[in-house]
């Protein structure tokens, strides 16, 4: 068996540098939201299950059940935004809507955390800047709530959350 050093010296760092960002999520924002908010989140997924095929709410259901993760009270707008802005919940897709959310108009501290740790992919940062100006460029989703939204399309959503702003004004 032959060992190829090359792959491993290349692939190593970057795996790395993703598990460092999947801990950073976990251990500063979901393990303390948790904590915080030990109540039950208003949604439940059994009820998102059951609403009607193609809304909001059915796909955040369908995209937590199909990673085996479940609704985190103060985190159910987060996860409506992976479906409405298109990104996955990777690390650096996570990184990316950061750049995008940031551009949009959030600065939480959990934005600006999870954006820095963007210096640790320098192969990536031309496509966070892009995203960051995509944010800008867009009509803000700061607001939305998946309570309110649950029943709205998800096709609609991204239509209108995905349109930049100088289309809205003609």
């Amino acid at each position: 068996m032959i060992l190829d050093l090359k792959q491993i010296t290349i692939n190593k760092p970057y795996k790395l540098r993703e598990s460092f960002v999947e801990n950073l999520k976990i251990s500063i924002a979901i393990k303390p939201l948790q904590y915080l908010f030990q109540s039950k989140s208003k949604i439940q997924l059994k009820e998102l299950a059951l609403l009607p095929e193609g809304t909001i709410g059915n796909d955040v259901f369908k995209m937590l059940n199909s990673l085996n993760l479940k609704i985190i009270p103060k985190f159910e707008e987060h996860d409506m935004k992976h479906i409405i802005l298109g990104y996955s919940m990777s690390p650096i897709d996570e990184i990316r809507m950061q750049a995008y959310l940031f551009g949009n108009g959030n600065y939480s501290i959990f934005c600006l955390l999870f954006l820095a740790s963007g210096i640790l992919f320098p192969e990536h940062w031309k496509t966070f800047y892009i995203d960051y100006k995509k944010g800008k460029k867009t009509v803000s989703i700061s607001d939305l709530s998946l309570e309110k939204c649950k029943m709205l399309l998800s096709k609609d959503l991204k239509t209108i959350y995905r349109r930049e702003k100088d289309y809205l004004k003609h």
